[in-house]
């Protein structure tokens, strides 16, 4: 397990995003969040037994099942410390294609469960560590050329510095050198068509199948009525998103963080009238006079102290509303 660098919760991944630290949302406590969840991880790191007590319990709560979809099968891994995972990551492969390779604290679970599988390529919806951590092992082990939009690729080839939370939930990713993806992706059996669909990430991207009436969606979906974003999401640029792949033929929604979901589209309308409803309710609220803060408490459905506490304000729901300011009302 990488050693964890207290001081790295001043880097935010997007490298155009002010730092966590220097985060001035009037909105939310933010700032406070960062500064005492910082404290917690210095505390723990400083423990006698620290990074290894850490990863012997992660060890033990590492969770992988198998789920098969028709033609395409569902590799879930994710970290289970009560039964249930607290955060599936789902690994796709159909024919000799793999998408996403999983979190690197993973890196056995997946590694075994791909194995057997025929692999030629591997595709990446986007870069985040959840998605990319096994990307390099996989890539070596398997001969299998690792593709992904040239914003990531770029990340991979120079490494990227991750928060503390995330080196606990999914380890670093390791340099990759990744090629881009072509206009189209064939196989024998499959015929993919990339779609950049940023707002998550700014090279997010998701792979359809029109033939088959598929979409891997990446994290593009994930909820229809999410209550936080990272930092550096934009919210316009998933509303645009959504509104894109909303004219697509396709049936089947498989999403990196849930298993094949029927009537895809109508899951993705949801949606996206949900972040334009929020969006036009944080903009009502500001022109009657409402600071970025007061939106947060009347919008907000239900506290998100835990998760900004564990991930020091990188997530949050003012994060939302902060997103939803800065952009033109709609």
């Amino acid at each position: 397990m990488p050693e964890i660098n207290v001081l790295s919760y001043q880097y935010v991944e997007e490298t155009d995003c002010v730092t966590a630290t220097k985060y001035d949302s009037t909105a939310c406590h933010t700032r406070q969040a960062t500064i005492f969840g910082c404290h917690i991880w210095r505390f723990v790191s400083r423990l006698s037994c620290g990074q290894r007590c850490f990863e012997v319990l992660l060890l033990s709560m590492f969770y992988a099942e198998k789920h098969t979809f028709g033609p395409v099968t569902g590799l879930e891994v994710g970290i289970a410390p009560f039964g249930s995972p607290i955060k599936s990551v789902y690994l796709y492969h159909l024919g000799t294609l793999l998408i996403d390779t999983g979190p690197h604290h993973l890196r056995r679970k997946v590694t075994d469960m791909v194995a057997p599988l025929p692999v030629t390529s591997i595709l990446l919806t986007h870069h985040h560590e959840d998605h990319s951590g096994n990307a390099a092992r996989l890539s070596k082990e398997l001969q299998a050329p690792v593709s992904l939009h040239p914003y990531g690729a770029a990340k991979l080839a120079d490494g990227f510095r991750i928060l503390p939370y995330q080196h606990i939930l999914f380890g670093r990713s390791q340099p990759l050198a990744a090629q881009h993806y072509p206009e189209i992706i064939e196989t024998d059996r499959f015929k993919l068509t990339p779609l950049h669909t940023p707002g998550h990430s700014k090279d997010h991207t998701v792979f359809h199948l029109e033939e088959q009436g598929w979409l891997f969606s990446g994290d593009l979906y994930v909820g229809e009525k999410i209550q936080f974003f990272r930092v550096d999401e934009k919210i316009e640029q998933q509303i645009d998103s959504l509104k894109k792949i909303s004219t697509l033929d396709f049936k089947e929604l498989f999403c990196a963080h849930r298993p094949s979901i029927k009537d895809g589209p109508a899951h993705l309308r949801r949606k996206l009238d949900y972040l334009e409803s929020f969006h036009q309710q944080v903009h009502e609220l500001h022109r009657q006079g409402l600071e970025e803060k007061e939106i947060v408490r009347r919008l907000r459905i239900k506290s998100d102290l835990p998760v900004r506490l564990f991930t020091m304000g990188n997530a949050s729901f003012a994060n939302m509303v902060h997103s939803s300011l800065n952009t033109k009302d709609r």
